[in-house]
């Protein structure tokens, strides 16, 4: 394996990289943390165009795999919690209902 100057150079960006995305991921909000995942994901996508190793391509592969799952579950979480939402709201109003007509049943 011939390793040269900017093959080094290379390394440290990526490992520079690597540690700016590590550090917003775990910093960021749910929202911000798609954004940063997202980011992410493109950018595996652009390093792996560059890559001949068969390790290193296994090893982004993978990276873009669990990416793109937690992408896939923090949109399931928005969805969930959307219908939780709409869950709790039409239960709360079928109880005030049922509530209102005991009251009004009450008062006859």
């Amino acid at each position: 394996m011939n390793l040269t100057f900017t093959d080094i150079l290379d390394a440290n960006l990526l490992r520079v990289k690597y540690r700016e995305y590590e550090g917003l991921m775990r910093t960021s909000k749910t929202k911000e943390l798609l954004g940063t995942v997202k980011d992410f994901l493109h950018f595996v996508e652009r390093l792996k165009s560059h890559v001949s190793s068969t390790v290193l391509m296994r090893s982004l592969e993978e990276q873009e795999r669990v990416a793109k799952r937690l992408i896939t579950t923090i949109r399931v979480r928005y969805l969930l919690l959307f219908l939780y939402k709409r869950v709790i709201q039409n239960l709360i109003n079928r109880l005030v209902s049922l509530m209102r007509s005991l009251l009004i049943q009450l008062s006859f």
